[in-house]
């Protein structure tokens, strides 16, 4: 593939004109038409005049300068100073690489540090501040049973409190609690409800009924 210089020069020279008969015509100085035809575009200041002076003498030289720009921008490039380099040549700054030093490794140890405080922290307001947990494990909602009596079942956190129907009920340390009942033939309704040390209070519906 033919470069822009040799482009421009192969077309002047088909058209037996002289480097000075260019310079009379499109006032761009000998040396740099020479420059041009070498590819050498050290000698030209910036790449703005550089595309501007080969726009000229390709239309001098009745050649289409957009074609000619193109083979240009093809073979070379324009680097942030505003250098002209061969693109085989231009490589772009890499960003600079994160250097791991032992200042760095502490750094990243507090941080994490720090979130798993803050996070603890955070549970920990939450379970002060928000309502108790409260599972219920047994009975079902709406089971049928067939005996008078059954346990009610389930779990809440250790320093809260547990009322079934207004009857406080034993919790375990791991926050396990269970009471047994009575039932009457039909529906029966149970209210499970659990109180924290701040008074936050959470309640469960539980329908039992008992078919004898």
């Amino acid at each position: 593939m033919k470069t822009v210089g040799e482009i421009l020069k192969e077309a002047r020279e088909k058209k037996e004109i002289s480097l000075s008969e260019v310079e009379k015509a499109t006032k761009i100085k000998v040396r740099f038409l020479e420059s041009l035809e070498k590819n050498d575009f050290s000698k030209i200041s910036e790449a703005t005049v550089t595309k501007g002076l080969i726009k000229n003498y390709a239309e001098y030289l009745g050649l289409s300068s957009g074609d000619i720009l193109a083979v240009f921008r093809r073979d070379f490039i324009e680097d942030k100073k505003g250098q002209i380099l061969p693109r085989g040549l231009y490589k772009p700054l890499s960003q600079p690489k994160l250097a791991w030093t032992p200042k760095l490794t502490v750094m990243v140890s507090v941080g994490i540090l720090f979130l798993i405080i803050a996070s603890y922290l955070t549970v920990q307001l939450f379970g002060l501040l928000g309502s108790p947990p409260l599972e219920i494990y047994s009975p079902k909602n709406k089971e049928i049973v067939k005996v008078e009596e059954i346990n009610i079942q389930g779990k809440t956190s250790s320093d809260a409190v547990v009322f079934i129907n207004g009857e406080m009920a034993e919790i375990g340390s791991d926050g396990s609690f269970e009471k047994t009942v009575t039932l009457s033939p039909g529906e029966n309704k149970f209210q499970i409800e659990a109180v924290s040390r701040r008074g936050k209070r959470i309640k469960l519906e539980r329908v039992i009924l008992f078919s004898p």
